[in-house]
């Protein structure tokens, strides 16, 4: 099923609240306060788009001054599996295609958002805009495909470890 970029946000339903997310999980890359490489992004939830923000710093850096494109694309991906958060459906990244169209400073704060722009069977089709005030940094279009949770207790997740996906 192809998917036009322009369609509306699909429901993400009454299973989560708007306002903000905890946590994946403490490790976790890109949202894990335990993790000493991550940026904190920090989530919320507003309608039917999730919000995230956060600061790059020397740590993410590329380039003299400007992240690595490999931190702007974890922040893409990192902000379309927070699509699943109110869904509380276990899913997994299978394609992220990222487009990058500006450098992204360190030190400046960041917003991602994302939705959910299609569903066909298992997959899930996820949308996310990267920026710096009013300049897009870089957008994606992400396939996400639903798992069972034993996708992630059977790689060492332990029962309440992933509580946002309702594992």
């Amino acid at each position: 099923m192809e998917h036009d970029r322009e369609s509306a946000a699909l429901p993400l339903g009454d299973l989560f609240a708007d306002g903000p997310f905890p946590p994946h999980h403490h490790g976790c890359f890109g949202c894990g306060p335990s993790n000493p490489a991550s940026p904190r992004m920090v989530f919320e939830r507003r309608g039917d788009t999730v919000r995230g923000m956060f600061t790059m710093d020397e740590r993410h850096q590329g380039a003299p001054g400007v992240a690595h494109g490999g931190i702007v694309a974890a922040a893409l991906d990192e902000a379309s599996g927070s699509i699943l958060f109110p869904l509380r459906q276990p899913a997994v990244t299978v394609n992220l295609d990222v487009n990058f169209r500006a450098p992204a400073r360190l030190g400046r704060e960041f917003v991602v958002t994302s939705q959910l722009t299609a569903r066909e069977g298992r997959k899930m089709f996820i949308d996310a805009v990267l920026t710096d005030g009013d300049t897009v940094i870089a957008t994606s279009r992400a396939l996400f495909l639903t798992v069972t949770q034993s996708h992630f207790t059977d790689l060492g997740a332990t029962p309440g470890e992933l509580f946002s996906l309702g594992i």
